[in-house]
């Protein structure tokens, strides 16, 4: 019993550690040295560099500490057309994809029909490194699979 009171504070100090930008920049310089992001305080841009040397976002990250939260977007190569029986078609394999995927939702950006799948997360009682590098694979893992049907709309 004497031990408790010191190993609640321990747990509520842990429970109680603001995730912010630096924790983010850690992780991600953990996950490897290939790893290419532009950082802006709490918001990140994770970069590839294609055969050309031609710089392109593939990820965008945000942490937000006052909300308790991490969003993670992954880019797709998916744009849905304005209008037209195309629009509803793609607009249905979405729907489908949102289905199919539990963790990963897919979403059309309404002005300019640009299509991402996104996770978000409480970070309420912190954020350790295996589960954030575990969702970027699975985020990136998902669009991977389902790349050549994202790049038919």
């Amino acid at each position: 019993m004497k031990h408790a009171m010191p190993l609640l504070l321990v747990l509520a100090s842990i429970s109680l550690a603001e995730i912010s930008g630096d924790t983010v920049a850690g992780y991600l310089d953990q996950i490897g040295q290939d790893l290419v992001y532009e950082r802006s305080g709490n918001e990140f841009v994770l970069i590839a560099e294609t055969a050309d040397s031609v710089q392109v976002p593939y990820m965008y990250i945000l942490v937000d500490p006052e909300m308790e939260g991490c969003l993670l977007v992954a880019l797709t190569p998916a744009l849905l057309p304005e209008s037209g029986p195309q629009r509803t078609a793609d607009l249905e394999i979405l729907a489908q994809l949102n289905w199919d995927y539990t963790w990963v939702k897919f979403a059309a950006d309404p002005e300019t029909g640009e299509v991402s799948a996104m996770y978000t997360f409480s970070t309420e009682n912190g954020m350790g490194y295996e589960a954030f590098a575990v969702m970027v694979n699975l985020l990136l893992g998902t669009v991977e699979e389902n790349w050549e049907t994202l790049s038919s709309f």
